[in-house]
């Protein structure tokens, strides 16, 4: 089992400069990655409940990220139709080579149609745009004269370089629920998966089943997906002894939580393992930085020992 730092939400953690300690902090305690989300503005009214007014520009901080760490993936949920599609790709390649090939691309289809109306985009759209700039995408990173004819981008008759470091191109995580749209496009376009807002139940198990055989009948390898979730840990505590008494782990939408000795937070991670998740992101619940370093070195002494490699209890 792989861990990543979800760096989300960012108002508590004050300013770049502590993101990028936590991210120095988390290599140290062997997580494998940090992850960085995305939006460009947050439209008030209730259609945007839920979104928090910090969010710094993901090139920004993932570069930054990229500089601080030696090891650490640089994974970003990206709402793909935002940005014209050779920014992006250019954007991506250039982090891709300055971190050494530790980029990962999670690619979201987006939702709040507001934010799509204030940077012009169709939301009606979008997931036509995201399939169409991903393939796109893939063109300039991989043929030498690369060409793409669609809908929604078009290009010929250009010079695409720096190309990614990795071969033949990062890493492509499918961000999304367990619809239709969001695992066809994982058959079609994506090295992994990360779903979003579903309960760890029935319905999620036999969802990964599904999606890797049908990653086998087209031909690909199904172990070599990555299948991420996320949990949030731990609740804002002091006092480094007090959090083994108070940590809990989050299994699903509706925040059930387990007991807060390590061993419990541990089985819960088992219970991803069993289910065929192979990395989880962890947001832990802090208010402040020093919270969240407090509890994210918690987990690294206390909950990571007891988790082998495929994600059991030692």
């Amino acid at each position: 089992m792989r861990f990543s730092l979800w760096l989300y939400p960012y108002g508590r953690w004050g300013s770049l400069e502590a993101m990028g300690d936590a991210a120095v902090l988390a290599e140290r305690a062997g997580f494998d990655s940090v992850t960085v989300s995305d939006h460009v503005v947050c439209p008030d009214g209730p259609s945007a409940a839920g979104v928090t007014p910090d969010w710094p520009d993901w090139t920004v901080l993932a570069t930054y990220l990229a500089t601080r760490t030696t090891r650490l993936r640089i994974v970003t949920s990206l709402v793909v139709p935002y940005r014209p599609v050779l920014v992006s790709a250019k954007q991506i390649a250039t982090i891709d080579q300055l971190s050494g090939g530790r980029f990962t691309l999670a690619a979201a289809v987006g939702w709040l149609a507001p934010e799509f109306a204030m940077l012009g985009v169709d939301h009606a759209e979008r997931g036509a745009i995201t399939d169409e700039y991903l393939r796109a995408m893939k063109a300039l990173w991989t043929q030498p004269r690369p060409a793409f004819a669609g809908e929604h981008v078009q290009f010929s008759d250009l010079t695409f370089e720096p190309r990614c470091a990795q071969a033949p191109h990062v890493p492509i995580w499918i961000a999304g629920g367990t619809g239709p749209a969001p695992l066809r496009r994982v058959v079609e376009l994506g090295d992994g998966w990360m779903p979003m807002g579903a309960a760890l139940d029935d319905e999620l198990r036999t969802t990964v089943v599904t999606l890797k055989e049908r990653v086998a009948d087209a031909g690909r390898d199904p172990d070599a997906l990555t299948i991420r979730y996320t949990i949030g840990i731990g609740r804002a505590e002091q006092e480094l002894d007090r959090l083994s008494a108070s940590i809990a782990a989050r299994d699903d939408e509706r925040s059930a939580t387990v007991p807060g000795e390590p061993e419990a937070v541990a089985e819960a991670v088992a219970r991803y393992a069993a289910a065929g998740f192979n990395e989880l992101a962890i947001n832990f619940a802090g208010t402040s930085a020093a919270e969240v370093n407090e509890q994210l070195s918690w987990f690294g002494e206390a909950v990571a020992p007891l988790v082998n490699g495929a994600g059991n209890v030692r």
